[in-house]
């Protein structure tokens, strides 16, 4: 299998890249110019110099090969500025699919997430019945990750051959950039100044990266959730406190409280490209959160979910490994089962 990977220096995609690498494919990465490849050293892969806004470098890379992972595309670190982000997001996803069809590309697999999903009627989980047909409201990122993966479902209609995951909170190694593992840091070094209650639902990103090598074969459905565990936020950070040391926030804030905390940190941050402690999508995934289903992976991808505990000590264990985190001077062992 000859493989494509957009977004392959990233943390989903570096987790596919070894996925796909475990299974026997060539893989091909695109990467801008100005991109570190220093995690790519010791991986058998070739680069495509090639960028979300660069279709034609993004057809000729995909030319002749099976499979195209957009596991990168546009991500709103910031949530300050809809219009801007949603035109980039789009964008970029256009630019992708269109030069998979000019290279007659047999498969698309496209990394989303389950923050596009509508609230699903009272009594069940949600699950890829509840793709919204609606964009959501009062989030930049959920409202840009919805439009991005419309414009999937677009050129599925025009013929190309895509399937859409939508995975939860990521958890694992190559974490570089502090996604879901931030609550991790942020717990372990005492960095995190208040918080808002809610539910999230993690995923080890192993899991996630296996999922996606079985997606490229045809499969019965387009759209598949890879939700993980659902925990609620007050317990998770107490379980992290309680596992590995750190503080947990005692603040709380209540939901309007807590965007309106965001938002402000947002814009105090954006101007020096800064990190805040908690970021407004973090916010919305939180006060937004529900519990949501993997059995169509499950029947139709084989995916097998890794204990939630296994996946925070992999974070954990890679965090520490790598300095984000002090290294324990001793195992921690506690309740494995999540509330």
């Amino acid at each position: 299998m000859r493989a494509l990977v957009v977004g392959g220096t990233g943390f989903v995609g570096l987790n596919v890249v070894d996925a796909l690498l475990a299974a026997g494919a060539a893989v091909r990465i695109t990467r801008r110019r100005q991109t570190a490849t220093v995690l790519l050293r010791k991986r058998s892969v070739e680069l495509a110099d090639a960028s979300l806004e660069e279709p034609e470098k993004l057809r000729r890379a995909m030319t002749g090969c099976d499979v195209v992972f957009l596991t990168g595309a546009y991500y709103p670190r910031y949530s300050l500025d809809f219009e801007a982000s949603l035109a980039q997001g789009v964008d970029g996803v256009r630019n992708v699919c269109e030069a998979a069809l000019a290279a007659g590309v047999p498969r698309l697999v496209y990394t989303s997430t389950i923050a596009t999903l509508a609230r699903s009627p009272a009594g069940r989980a949600a699950d890829e019945r509840d793709a919204g047909i609606e964009m959501p409201e009062g989030s930049v990122y959920r409202g840009v990750k919805w439009a991005m993966e419309r414009e999937v479902d677009r050129f599925r209609r025009l013929g190309l051959s895509a399937v859409t995951l939508m995975p939860g909170g990521c958890l694992g190694p190559w974490d570089v950039r502090l996604g879901t593992g931030a609550i991790v840091v942020g717990v372990v070094r005492g960095l995190l100044p208040w918080w808002v209650d809610g539910l999230v639902n993690l995923v080890d990103v192993g899991d996630v990266a296996r999922a996606h090598v079985a997606a490229v074969a045809p499969t019965p459905s387009d759209r598949y959730c890879l939700a993980g565990h659902t925990v609620r936020i007050g317990w998770l950070l107490g379980h992290i406190a309680a596992r590995y040391g750190g503080t947990a926030p005692t603040l709380e804030l209540s939901a309007e409280e807590a965007r309106r905390r965001a938002d402000q940190d947002e814009r105090g941050a954006a101007p020096r490209r800064e990190r805040v402690p908690i970021p407004r999508e973090l916010v919305d995934m939180a006060t937004t959160g529900q519990r949501v289903s993997d059995r169509l992976a499950r029947d139709e991808l084989g995916l097998e979910l890794t204990p939630l505990d296994r996946a925070l000590d992999g974070a954990h264990a890679w965090f520490a490994r790598h300095s984000y985190v002090p290294t324990p001077k001793q195992e921690r062992r506690v309740d494995e089962n999540p509330r």
